[in-house]
């Protein structure tokens, strides 16, 4: 008799749950993607505000929104939100929640803005923060939720976050305290499958801030891993990610021959990545359907317009502050040109600055234009202009570098590509000679104060904490350091970054005239 209760106990049940299948139906997603905002919250992206609202008109529960990351740095607008009004709500955790995101991630630039900024909109925003490889040293277990399970339609959607673990390499610790990195792809690896076996989800989705391919590599794994994971940690159906500012949509096989879709929308809401997905009851597919949306003509929406106008009236009084008065016109693209006023004057100011109420004074200056196609005209600059011509938070750092390493780290930038990896130097007269081969490229004729330039003797050189962290792999791929040995050899640090810094410093000067130091030329 017992035997015939429980029999017929798994027979109802069996039935149940088969019934129950059968009367789960295929539900359509929609994903929406953007990524590498930069605090990119003014009328530029009202456009695609409605856009997005539409979407969620259209599905309401069905429509999921992220963001991959790199919010919190880019605009006076947002420096102004993070830095200046501290008591306020904070422009990102409020375009955060106007919609509501689903959930966003965090990118190498929202750790940058510091613990304090990233912090308090986390706190001040209702939006689920999802981040699996930031790590704190003291317990060994994420900062952020690693991933989330959300239900639609009774099918269960995990979403994983990552970011690239070079972001130790290129903010200082100060910035990110009790903070560790890990690799991002041994993270993938790991994290999706603990999901798969321990949720069972019907959906998972990637929400990676790192490019597709390239960058900088070493212990810490790649910088640029969503192709690997895609092709090599199967269970992932859809990867969003970001980082490299390019859009694009991918499909790739991966080692168990299922088809993985990625899809990246670029920078600063130009674009979103927008997918629909057909799930099914039975798993046996996942139907994905992504395209890039260009958001360029879409008339601007009058709702976020005017809930975000009081953010557009701070920010417009503060960017327009006049801070000093300059001489002549800087191109950022002149640079590879030869010498130039946009870098020159950074060395300037940077071999003026550095080291002051310390015996640690800098004898050399690199730099680079840390952006492309940028130009500062004639006449009065506003302190928009210095977010312009300093559009990251860095510090300035003084190094010990050998005269051989200084050779070796202008040989390595000789032959970058990239504007922001291309440094100049000053303090030191050289020859870049193009029709050499690599390695031979470089020849330093003196000091520029007219003293012997010896290899043999160690120089205090002075460059942007980016850069004397690693950051470009100047340091790390040009001379063979490690992060331990880049670390060891900063000797000074300002406490204040470098926009504040030139601001002060060029409107003492006022006006000033930012011609040239000619300390280097092309044959």
């Amino acid at each position: 008799m017992m035997n015939f209760k429980w029999s017929t106990y798994y027979i109802i049940a069996g039935l149940l749950f088969f019934f129950g299948a059968c009367s789960k139906q295929p539900v359509t997603l929609c994903v929406l993607e953007t990524s590498d905002l930069h605090g990119s919250f003014d009328p530029s992206v009202a456009g695609m505000a409605g856009y997005i609202r539409d979407a969620q008109e259209e599905y309401g529960s069905h429509l999921m929104l992220f963001d991959v990351g790199d919010y919190l740095q880019g605009t006076p607008a947002i420096y102004y939100s993070g830095h200046v009004d501290t008591t306020g709500k904070h422009l990102c955790a409020a375009f955060f929640d106007w919609f509501p995101y689903t959930a966003v991630t965090v990118g190498n630039h929202d750790i940058e803005a510091g613990m304090e900024v990233f912090s308090r909109v986390y706190r001040q925003t209702g939006v689920p923060v999802i981040s699996a490889n930031i790590i704190r040293k003291s317990t060994g277990e994420p900062y952020f939720i690693p991933y989330k399970i959300f239900t639609v339609k009774g099918f269960r959607v995990a979403v994983l976050g990552l970011v690239t673990p070079h972001v130790s390499t290129w903010v200082a610790e100060r910035l990110r305290p009790g903070l560790t990195f890990l690799s991002i792809e041994a993270s993938a690896q790991y994290w999706v499958s603990h999901i798969r076996e321990n949720e069972d989800p019907d959906l998972l989705i990637g929400l990676f801030h790192t490019g597709a391919r390239g960058g900088a590599g070493g212990p810490l794994g790649k910088e640029n891993a969503a192709l690997w994971i895609a092709e090599n940690v199967p269970g992932i159906d859809l990867i969003c990610y970001g980082h490299d500012h390019r859009p694009a949509i991918h499909s790739v096989v991966n080692r168990d021959r299922d088809t993985v879709w990625l899809m990246n929308p670029g920078a600063r809401g130009r674009t979103v990545a927008r997918a629909e997905i057909t799930l099914f009851p039975d798993k046996s597919q996942v139907r994905i359907q992504p395209v890039l949306v260009d958001m360029k003509d879409l008339p601007p929406d009058r709702e976020y317009m005017d809930d975000f106008s009081p953010y557009f009236k701070l920010a417009h009084d503060y960017e327009h502050k006049p801070i000093a008065e300059i001489l002549h016109r800087m191109e950022s693209n002149h640079v590879f040109s030869g010498p130039c006023s946009w870098v020159d004057e950074v060395h300037r100011g940077q071999l003026a600055m550095a080291g002051l109420g310390s015996d640690i004074l800098p004898e050399v200056s690199f730099a680079s234009a840390l952006q492309a196609n940028s130009v500062i005209e004639e006449g009065q600059m506003f302190l928009k202009d210095f977010f312009t011509w300093f559009p990251y938070e860095n510090s300035l750092c003084v190094v010990e570098m050998s005269g051989y390493e200084i050779k070796d780290y202008l040989e390595y930038s000789a032959d970058q590509t990239s504007i922001i990896n291309f440094d100049t130097g000053a303090g030191i007269l050289y020859t870049v000679y193009k029709n050499r081969s690599a390695g031979e490229r470089i020849e330093i004729h003196a000091m520029a104060d007219g003293f012997p330039f010896v290899p043999e003797r160690k120089y205090h050189v002075v460059m942007n904490s980016y850069r004397a962290q690693g950051g470009g792999g100047h340091l790390f791929n040009g001379l063979g350091w490690d992060a331990a040995t880049a670390s060891a050899r900063i000797v000074w640090e300002s406490r204040t970054d470098m926009r504040k810094l030139f601001m002060e410093w060029e409107a003492s000067r006022s006006p000033f005239n930012p011609e040239p130091l000619d300390h280097w030329q092309y044959k």
